[in-house]
């Protein structure tokens, strides 16, 4: 898996499934952090959830034909041991899940101080752990099991006050995906109808769903706003990761178990499995010790939750649907910790940069490009391996001796021609409105004696989470009102 990322204020907007997705005008919060929008504040009070991997690969628990399978992930065991199609299949048979629980998952999750659950749907292998009408390939029409796990874990939420998500993974080896190491398979546009109408079944059966956790494959940007449009006209609230690819998520998801850069602007989350091995159960795994797992976990979800992003704890079920034991026992550990530290799980904010930049003898302010400390994020064209960073937020901090109204002047600007700006300091917001360039000012701004003001720069209407800024300048000048010229030098 790629490293990627983490951290501090925030920032973006719900993306609409469009060809060129609008966005939100933002609004102004304490130190001009941006208001997103409603679902995604919805979904980053949530904060910590649960993910759930359960399906066929749960029953062989990392063994096929009585060797361990050692390489990548259990889930993927089908790929990694290269067994056939129908083999595989022929799991379901004895695919009972006798112990599974749902109302007993659930009240695990609630007690570890999760506040949603996100399940996989479909995994690689393709087999639906839900009731579809799209193949038979599914776990009531295969399985001894023969019930929606979806429905009842569904249900069971709603019964505790638990949020609802859905992992459904792009990749699909029965439908036709070679299995490929890296998973970054093109989808075929004779993929697309079955795709669809599993994602409708999704976003239909099972009542209100908080998060939709998209993964792998390489769509095209038309295909993953067509998937994306689906969600956002029968689940409106809910928020899509960015797994589906092309810059049309909601918030940027961390790469596999990844400690996010202290620089990164929210959204984001964290996706953590209790062990960094694997998602999916496997028999053999070393389990380690309770409380060292505990404090291991406790440390990754504070900071994520402290720096504004979201975190997502990973258990895998053993086949006969039964929580491991050593799992069970670590969750509940996160939850006593969570309980005796109230407001861990509160939305932390970025503090302000170290640097203070003090006005000169004549009130102005001078900050140079080197000055500023840049926020940042990553954007994602088609796939996992299309990575690239983006600054999305340049902070300073000024102070100034004397109360002073001053304007904003960019030394040396450039930046795209559509391209508007936020500029905050403190509290006060000024945008660029439908200026051309960055030649006319801004302001007026309030700085009052003695106190250090945060100062930001953001895009005003950035069309994803992750958009660059795409602005340069030498400098930016503070200049008092009393004293600015008609053309600043």
């Amino acid at each position: 898996m790629l490293p990627l990322i983490s951290l501090l204020a925030a920032l973006a907007t719900s993306v609409a499934a469009t060809e060129k997705p609008p966005a939100q005008q933002p609004a102004v919060v304490d130190h001009g952090a941006l208001v997103l929008a409603p679902n995604i504040e919805a979904w980053r009070k949530l904060g910590f959830g649960m993910f759930i991997h359960w399906g066929l690969y749960s029953e062989l628990g990392g063994v096929w034909q009585g060797k361990r399978v050692t390489k990548g992930y259990a889930e993927q065991i089908q790929s990694f041991a290269n067994i056939p199609a129908a083999d595989y299949a022929k799991v379901a048979e004895r695919f009972s899940a006798a112990k599974f629980d749902a109302d007993a998952i659930c009240a695990l999750a609630k007690d570890a101080g999760a506040r949603h659950i996100l399940v996989t749907s479909k995994h690689h292998d393709g087999f639906a752990m839900f009731d579809t009408q799209s193949t038979d390939y599914n776990i009531v029409k295969r399985t001894p099991f023969g019930k929606d796990p979806l429905k009842l874990l569904s249900t069971a939420c709603r019964r505790i006050g638990l949020g609802f998500g859905v992992y459904f993974s792009l990749v699909d080896w029965y439908a036709g995906h070679a299995f490929d190491p890296d998973n970054n398979n093109p989808i075929p546009v004779a993929m697309e109808p079955m795709i669809e109408q599993q994602l409708r079944e999704l976003m239909t059966n099972y009542g209100t769903i908080a998060e939709v956790w998209f993964d792998m494959s390489s769509p095209t940007p038309e295909q993953s706003r067509k998937f994306a449009a689906i969600v956002r006209e029968l689940q409106p609230q809910a928020a899509i990761n960015g797994r589906i690819w092309n810059n049309v998520g909601d918030f940027v998801t961390l790469g596999d178990n990844e400690v996010p850069p202290p620089d990164l602007q929210p959204p984001f989350e964290v996706p953590a499995s209790i062990y960094h091995e694997t998602w999916g159960y496997r028999s053999w795994q070393k389990r380690g010790d309770v409380d060292g797992k505990v404090r291991e976990l406790v440390h990754g979800l504070t900071e994520a939750r402290a720096h504004g992003g979201n975190y997502l704890l990973n258990i895998g079920p053993m086949g006969d649907g039964s929580v491991v034991p050593f799992e069970a026992q670590v969750l509940r550990g996160i939850g006593a910790w969570l309980r005796a530290h109230p407001g861990a799980l509160d939305i932390g904010r970025s503090s302000a940069p170290e640097k203070v930049v003090a006005a000169a003898a004549d009130g102005s302010i001078r900050i140079a490009r080197n000055d500023w400390s840049a926020g940042t994020s990553f954007g994602f064209r088609n796939g996992y391996t299309t990575q690239y960073p983006t600054t999305v937020l340049l902070s300073a901090a000024v102070s100034s001796p004397t109360a002073r109204t001053v304007m904003l002047h960019f030394e040396g600007a450039s930046s795209p021609a559509n391209a508007r700006y936020c500029i905050a300091v403190g509290n006060q917001l000024r945008d660029q409105g439908e200026a051309q360039g960055l030649s006319t000012d801004f302001g007026p701004f309030e700085l009052p004696a003695t106190r250090t003001m945060p100062l930001t720069i953001r895009l005003m209407r950035p069309a994803f989470p992750a958009e660059d800024l795409g602005l340069d300048f030498d400098a930016v000048q503070l200049l008092p009102v009393s004293t600015k010229k008609e053309s600043a030098p």
